[in-house]
């Protein structure tokens, strides 16, 4: 049961580091005050826990698991800001199976050959507050996660480094430096 806990600890420990310095700027205040609605009309496509696994493996996709509650105010600002930013919900529309899962609710859902209620596959992948993000494998093997309302910039350096299977060579630190790297103009002689 603590298997794929110990094995996102040392993920979610990268994601909480490199999330630190992206991020920028506090978020101070209550979560409403932060909270503007982002531009456009775009909708990822969420889907129930299980309806999303089998997606993920017939398509061959990496999932995206938003572990949420009713009451939480920074889930809402995440729907709002980094969920409905146009950049990220396509991206993750194209690249990713989403799925949403109350960590409260006593809904049932299969998992790793069980059948757990969402709020015990909070607990058993560790969730300590709302929201928090799992990027799953295919196989809906927990790589990792990310605690807390993360903004669309930084959600799509997360996504675009589990998408892209660069968690299969490197730290989330390590594809930063490559991709800032790809990015910054190259000296000329």
């Amino acid at each position: 049961m603590r298997a794929p806990f110990a094995a996102a600890v040392p993920l979610l420990i990268a994601f909480t580091l490199v999330s630190a310095p992206l991020r920028g700027h506090a978020m101070p205040g209550a979560p409403e005050h932060a909270a503007k609605p982002a531009v456009g009309d775009a909708k990822v496509s969420w889907l129930a826990f299980d309806a999303a696994i089998d997606k993920a493996k017939k398509e061959n996709k990496h999932m995206i698991v938003d572990v949420y509650t009713t009451w939480c105010g920074w889930c809402k600002v995440m729907d709002r800001q980094t969920y409905s930013d146009p950049k990220v919900a396509n991206y993750l529309n194209e690249n990713f199976v989403l799925a949403k899962v109350n960590g409260e609710s006593s809904a049932e859902l299969h998992w790793e050959g069980k059948v757990i209620t969402e709020r015990a596959f909070a607990r058993t992948v560790g969730v300590t507050g709302f929201p928090t993000t799992y990027f799953l494998k295919p196989d809906a093997h927990i790589i990792g996660g990310a605690p807390g309302f993360i903004p669309p910039d930084n959600f799509l350096i997360y996504a675009k480094y589990v998408s892209t299977r660069w968690y299969e060579k490197g730290s989330p630190q390590e594809y930063l430096k490559a991709t800032q790297a790809q990015d910054s103009p190259q000296p000329t002689n």
